[in-house]
């Protein structure tokens, strides 16, 4: 797998970091986790082949996290007509703002070709080369978020979406079972106490994206030796290979 970074800042877009979103691409498909930044904007300019996008997975609700879908949707629809995918939204909320924006942008409408859905169960999609399932997590209080565990190419890709700050609840089996990588936000709990719980992980690659303040990357840069796995802490447009 190939993880692309588009964008690895907090809530707040910075000078050199847009909000989050990840491509993940295989051999044949390109799936996005999260769209807070201009998607499409940087697929463009990557040279992405745009008829490679299987899924779009959002993690949840909040603005830096899908504020880039709108532009993502509406220009396959009339313009990148060879474009065919799937947008896996957590609420059907959702599903009914991007309807209502689609519309007043230009009289659009999901199609046979870009096709809405909400997340419903653990296993939320699988094709020829990936399959992605769903774990909640307790981030917005009474209502759905979710990190999404990847599997490809005999390799699992966890990423965790925004956690629940007071007791940072990505799932219990990164605990147990080892995953080729795990990406993580650092915005809504101290860098010491992720890095405290990160002691049992068993991924190979951690990987911390969102994070707030900034300060919080020295502390985890020092800290990094002291883990089992290795420490990425990656800027927009950096790669990594699993």
């Amino acid at each position: 797998m190939k993880i692309t970074f588009l964008g690895t800042s907090h809530g707040v877009q910075a000078a050199d970091r847009y909000c989050q979103s990840i491509l993940v691409e295989t051999e044949k498909g390109g799936y996005l986790i999260d769209a807070g930044a201009p998607v499409m904007d940087c697929l463009i300019r990557l040279n992405f082949d745009l008829r490679k996008l299987k899924a779009v997975f959002i993690t949840h609700s909040h603005n830096d996290h899908m504020d880039g879908i709108f532009g993502l949707l509406s220009l396959p629809l009339w313009y990148y007509t060879q474009m065919d995918f799937d947008v896996f939204l957590p609420e059907q909320k959702a599903i009914g703002c991007i309807c209502g924006y689609l519309q007043l942008s230009g009289g659009l409408k999901p199609s046979d070709r870009v096709r809405l859905h909400t997340v419903e169960g653990r296993e939320v999609y699988q094709d020829d080369e990936m399959a992605v399932s769903a774990f909640g997590t307790g981030h917005i209080k009474g209502r759905p978020a979710y990190g999404y565990l990847l599997e490809a190419e005999g390799k699992k890709l966890y990423i965790s979406g925004d956690l629940d700050g007071e007791t940072i609840d990505y799932p219990a089996f990164l605990e147990e079972t080892a995953v080729d990588a795990f990406v993580v936000e650092c915005a809504h709990f101290s860098a010491e106490r992720l890095v405290k719980r990160l002691e049992n992980c068993k991924a190979r690659r951690v990987i911390v994206v969102h994070v707030w303040p900034v300060a919080n990357y020295d502390i985890l840069r020092r800290a990094a030796a002291g883990l089992p796995g290795d420490l990425i802490l990656p800027n927009d447009g950096e790669i990594v290979m699993i």
